[in-house]
């Protein structure tokens, strides 16, 4: 398979980041199983780290609701052939017990390819203070 320009694959990345946090948000399961790599690990900002089923299942079972997901930068470093590293900054805005949290993280996401389809391997994020 030929090499594919980098500005596409940065684009199919963005795409991916994009459409991961509309599934989040829209508690599709089956697009985020699509999405995230079988033995992907999910690290939240308050340390507690899951697997993709962990995940999946704390979204689509109502235990952790998105109500936003707003990408506000993203640099892309290539980290090989099949792996594409994302240092991201989004607002997170998450149903609680009390009422809405809304509150800004930066976030490091490792996307791999894996016969020919790219998804997510890794990711862990940190709340950061509001600018």
């Amino acid at each position: 398979m030929p090499a594919q320009p980098i500005e596409t694959l940065i684009e199919a990345i963005r795409e991916l980041e994009r459409d991961r946090f509309r599934a989040m948000v829209d508690g599709d399961g089956e697009l985020l199983d699509t999405l995230l790599a079988e033995n992907a690990s999910y690290v939240h900002t308050n340390g507690k780290r899951e697997t993709k089923r962990q995940f999946i299942d704390a979204i689509t079972a109502g235990r952790r609701r998105y109500r936003q997901i707003e990408i506000q930068s993203q640099e892309l470093i290539p980290g090989g052939r099949d792996t594409w590293i994302v240092y991201g900054r989004a607002l997170l805005e998450m149903e609680s017990k009390n009422g809405a949290l809304l509150f800004p993280i930066a976030y490091t996401a490792i996307h791999i390819q894996l016969d020919g389809q790219w998804q997510l391997l890794a990711m862990q994020a940190t709340r950061v203070a509001l600018d």
